[in-house]
């Protein structure tokens, strides 16, 4: 049920702050397994605003993907209601407009529908939600107090479980080591264009520092002339002070291969989000508080998605939760489960990622590295493996490239 604020202390077994997929997922298990769970948001909408491409690898790809992580091919596996395309090609485009195409099987999805289902059935299973609801303190952990329309409340538990994004205000009151550097955060911006005319089968990746300096952009098509077209910088990469916005436009309206089906194009909605993209936190964990989500930074630097991973960072939370509530399993057994099923993905995706960035700053460096790689590689690339042992041959490999460029 949705709770109603109020100035009395409220006290649950379980406080879980962020009603996205990984707070969601955690909220479901522990209602199930009969836990009283608060399920707190700051908006007022369950599932907006969107902050997401809504690309998702179907079962299959995360087999493969994560072939550790058997849950999460089980939850990645989406009602078709809350599908709106299927794609099957990913298209990677250097900043020479080279073209590189595998297969990689995706569900593109209606993320606020997603995001709402998940939180329903969280409450239909006996959470509490709390909507609108900002963590303003946290007081040793087990206590925080919130601020909805001018009232403020408190709530007590055993558990913390922070699922509030790349900026977790919860992380923020544990302290530095549980929060990220600011330079791996990644701000993303994305339109929804409708008019448009991409291929309904394909995702597209577009590279370059004109693009999108340190990430990508990205068209993900939806349905109906329909897509997600966006991108995600880093600003250390930045060579001006241009906002996202404006790199967005000179996508649209200049690419050679961008711009021509553009052009009936108009604005559907806007998206923004942050993005942790510097791997995952080295701890977790506190005394009574778990880190889910972007805000345990689980998210494939690779290639942006986080999805999957909080989906099973959340399955976990609540098994690692129930196990500590009900026999004294300490709270770091959630850590060096996550680690078991999907650390080594995260670990080689950033490994990955630092590669990229001794190329990426020049443009006719990352062209060159792209062709070279070919679609034999950047598949494995893009699904967060190292095929071979790249990083000491692209020291050497890098080096002598710029020396003659």
């Amino acid at each position: 049920m949705e709770l109603e604020m109020n100035k009395m202390a409220q006290h649950y077994d379980v406080t879980i702050v962020g009603a996205g997929p990984a707070g969601s997922t955690c909220a479901q298990k522990l209602a199930k397994a009969g836990l009283r769970v608060a399920l707190i948001d700051r908006r007022t909408k369950l599932g907006n605003p969107v902050q997401c491409g809504e690309f998702l690898p179907t079962s299959h790809e995360m087999l493969d993907m994560l072939p550790s992580c058997k849950r999460a091919s089980r939850l990645v596996n989406v009602p078709s209601q809350f599908i709106e395309n299927k794609t099957h090609i990913l298209r990677m485009v250097s900043p020479k407009n080279s073209e590189f195409q595998f297969s990689l099987r995706a569900n593109i999805l209606n993320r606020a529908d997603f995001d709402s289902s998940l939180a329903m059935t969280a409450i239909d299973l006996g959470a509490d939600l709390l909507l609108g609801s900002r963590v303003i303190r946290v007081d040793n952990e087990s206590r925080l107090v919130l601020k909805n329309n001018g009232e403020t409340m408190e709530i007590t538990s055993y558990v913390v479980v922070a699922a509030d994004g790349a900026t977790s205000v919860v992380a923020k009151y544990l302290g530095h080591i549980f929060t990220h550097d600011p330079n791996d955060i990644s701000p993303a911006i994305q339109f929804v264009l409708e008019g448009c005319e991409f291929d309904d089968d394909v995702t597209e990746m577009y590279f370059g520092s004109d693009i999108s300096p340190g990430g990508y952009a990205w068209i993900i098509p939806k349905s109906d002339n329909v897509a997600n077209v966006g991108l995600g910088i880093r600003r250390q990469f930045q060579r001006d002070n241009a906002p996202l916005i404006k790199y967005l436009q000179r996508m649209i309206k200049k690419h050679p291969l961008v711009a021509p089906r553009c052009k009936k194009a108009k604005i559907k909605a806007r998206v923004s989000a942050l993005i942790p993209m510097g791997g995952p936190l080295k701890k977790t964990y506190s005394k009574s508080t778990l880190l889910v989500g972007d805000a345990a930074g689980h998210v494939m630097a690779s290639n942006g998605g986080g999805i999957p991973t909080a989906l099973a960072g959340g399955d976990i939370a609540a098994d690692t939760i129930i196990s500590y509530l009900s026999e004294g399993t300490p709270l770091s057994e959630y850590e060096k489960q996550w680690r078991v099923e999907f650390g080594n993905e995260l670990d080689s995706a950033l490994r990955i990622l630092h590669i990229a960035d001794r190329v990426m700053p020049s443009e006719s460096l990352t062209d060159i590295c792209m062709r070279l790689a070919g679609p034999r590689f950047l598949k494995h690339i893009i699904r967060c493996r190292l095929p071979i042992a790249v990083d000491l041959a692209s020291k050497t490999f890098v080096s002598i490239l710029r020396y003659f460029l």
